[in-house]
């Protein structure tokens, strides 16, 4: 049985949608996501229930609006997985009401990598190994500040520093590119 031309090109179209919206979702994701833990995880659900559908989806429309109305419900049922599980979750009212505030332009999502990738290669590198160790990793920072003996507490106050200057960094590196393009 061979498979029909239009359909194979759609797949391809389909995938090429999918893998172009990874950065957006996943920082969609980890942006509703309650502590950000397994958002990758939850990135795979959502891609393999946007593979599962894929023929809902009507080519030419707007995929973003598509996958992310898709990963809203899957937060929702996560949110409500760990809510069983005796996590203390924000209200799903509250999760309604911000998640579209938290829509990504993805121009402007990737204007904002750019100027992290700057910000981070100016950080001193121990500072850039913590900000790697806290946010690429899945080790936890009593691991991190035992391997590098320093208490936790310290280890969060560096942090929150870091992603004020990160934060401050990022604006002037959009304001400059705003300003000279």
């Amino acid at each position: 049985m061979t498979e029909d031309p239009s359909s194979a090109s759609d797949s391809e179209d389909f995938v090429k949608e999918l893998t172009n919206h990874q950065s957006s979702m996943l920082a969609y994701i980890r942006s509703l996501a309650p502590g950000g833990s397994g958002a990758r995880d939850l990135l795979q659900e959502v891609n393999i229930t946007l593979w599962q559908k894929r023929n809902t989806y009507e080519l030419g429309t707007n995929f973003k609006a598509w996958a992310f109305q898709t990963i809203r419900y899957h937060l929702l049922n996560h949110r409500r997985r760990l809510a069983s599980q005796g996590w203390l979750v924000f209200d799903d009212d509250l999760l309604q009401r911000v998640a579209p505030e938290l829509d990504f332009e993805p121009d402007a999502l990737e204007e904002r990598h750019l100027a992290l990738r700057k910000c981070l290669q100016r950080l001193r590198p121990s500072d850039r190994e913590l900000i790697h160790h806290r946010y690429v990793t899945s080790a936890s920072l009593q691991e991190y500040a035992d391997k590098t003996n320093r208490s936790t507490g310290t280890l969060k106050a560096v942090l929150f520093n870091l992603r004020a200057a990160l934060r401050r960094c990022i604006e002037r590196e959009i304001q400059s590119a705003t300003d000279h393009p």
